[in-house]
């Protein structure tokens, strides 16, 4: 990502991680079941159609297929949950399996930390255009990066407009959870947990991980068949985005 928008993902995180601090203080204090349930809700709509489905497993991996509609809400869900575009998360990710847990690897904890690992402060890497090359014919997605700001702060103009406080529990704390869950998965993923399969990485498969980022933690599994939509294969390995693909993949 240019320092430029890196820099302005970072900031609008921070916001978010500040916002969330503040909403689940004022749940604690004053819990409201609407605010509580909207922020769950949220939560599962951005990690699991947005994120995993959306980011990780259609536009990342091209996993599955699926109409234009579904493909669509995706992509402007993903947008929302503050990740980065897909354009550039998508070329991340993919140098990333290309590189994993070698010091190529933008963000593997073995060479730039756990602690950089977590907070997205990533090393810099000069991705060539190939891995971008079919995301970047989709018309919404070269949308969606270019204005991408502008979409998320259409979303928050909305939630000020029918509650000041739903920008909170419908767009930063769900924002900030989806944020951790990859985190949760660079770091976690790489160090805890159990390998059904050798690959040539370091990933594993962690309950801890596949808790918190809402069903990508069975990350060994995933670096073995990163084509698969499916990632959990034992009984034990629930994986929600894989039950909603099902749904919808063609």
């Amino acid at each position: 990502m240019p320092n430029k928008f890196n820099t302005q993902i970072k900031l609008l995180q921070l916001f978010n991680l500040t916002m969330s601090i503040i909403g689940i203080v004022y749940l604690v204090f004053n819990f409201n079941i609407f605010f509580f349930f909207t922020t769950i809700i949220t939560f599962l709509i951005f990690g699991i159609v947005g994120a995993n489905a959306g980011y990780h497993r259609y536009f990342s991996h091209r996993t599955f297929e699926t109409n234009i509609v579904v493909e669509y809400i995706m992509a402007i869900v993903g947008t929302l949950a503050t990740l980065g575009s897909i354009v550039s998360w998508v070329a991340v990710h993919r140098y990333h399996h290309l590189h994993a847990d070698t010091e190529n690897d933008p963000h593997s904890p073995r060479f730039i930390g756990k602690w950089k690992a977590y907070t997205y402060d990533w090393k810099r890497a000069d991705i060539s255009r190939k891995f971008i090359k079919d995301v970047i014919r989709n018309p919404l997605v070269v949308f969606l990066h270019k204005h991408y700001f502008k979409v998320i702060g259409v979303y928050i103009l909305l939630l000020l407009l029918i509650n000041p406080w739903l920008v909170i529990f419908a767009y930063c704390i769900p924002a900030t959870g989806c944020l951790n869950g990859v985190s949760t998965v660079t770091v976690i993923g790489h160090i805890h947990g159990y390998e059904t399969y050798k690959t040539n990485d370091t990933a594993k498969n962690s309950w801890i991980a596949n808790i918190i980022s809402l069903g990508e933690g069975w990350h060994n599994n995933h670096h073995a068949h990163p084509h698969h939509w499916k990632q959990g294969e034992k009984w034990f390995e629930f994986d929600p985005p894989s039950w909603f693909i099902g749904l919808i993949k063609k």
